[in-house]
């Protein structure tokens, strides 16, 4: 399988938030956190082929593990290395037989956030780089089910993705540690079908999660 791009995201992500840390004059706590829960994946489908009879959601893990810097008393800056799980259950036809296909992608997501603090609770927004690490279909015919990796089937699909993510938490202070639940929708922006069917997919998810933020340290002036 080829795919069409290859992302260089992760190293920017990471220095960004390393030099944000030690130039900001902002007197704020950086504070480590760790994050868990699940994820309903789908995918938003244009087909103009009529191959894609239905879509449902698929039901996966999500997790991560986050720096966070505040810059002021109500804006902050969040990366995140993370796992998340992605896909959708599709109804299709081929050739006057419906069958069922769940395809699946896992995914290592790196993502920068904006952080708007409101009180105890928050909303984070920022872009996404996502790189794929599995990629598998359950097809379910009349004569029985089957998994196949995406390379046994020969199917395309694109390595990376890009996604914008956007959501709000809540957090309840603890002393030394804060805990936290946060719900996040991803918006994927590019086609991850790389064959020429006529068919174009895009990631859509929602990641409800909870976790917990520890702090590191205290920002001071230089």
């Amino acid at each position: 399988m080829k795919a069409k791009t290859s992302v260089r995201g992760p190293v920017p992500v990471l220095a960004a938030i390393l030099i944000l840390a030690s130039g900001s004059s902002a007197q704020a706590q950086v504070t480590l956190g760790l994050r868990a829960g699940a994820m309903r994946g789908t995918l938003g489908v244009a087909d103009e082929v009529g191959f894609v009879e239905g879509v449902s959601p698929r039901y996966g893990a999500q997790a991560a593990v986050s720096v966070a810097y505040p810059l002021n008393d109500l804006l902050g800056l969040v990366a995140e290395v993370g796992y998340a799980q992605r896909g959708a259950d599709l109804t299709l036809l081929d050739i006057d037989v419906i069958y069922g296909a769940l395809w699946a992608y896992d995914y290592v997501d790196f993502s920068m956030l904006g952080k708007v603090f409101l009180g105890p609770a928050y909303l984070l927004a920022g872009p996404t780089v996502a790189l794929r690490t599995a990629c598998y279909t359950r097809l379910t015919r009349p004569r029985g089910r089957a998994t196949s990796s995406c390379e046994e089937l020969e199917a395309v699909y694109r390595e990376n993705d890009f996604l914008l993510t956007a959501g709000a938490g809540a957090g309840l202070d603890l002393g030394s540690a804060t805990l936290v639940a946060e719900g996040l929708y991803g918006l994927g922006l590019l086609d991850i079908n790389d064959s020429e069917d006529d068919v174009a997919a895009r990631h859509r998810g929602f990641a409800l999660r909870i976790g917990v933020d520890f702090r590191l340290g205290r920002a001071r002036n230089r």
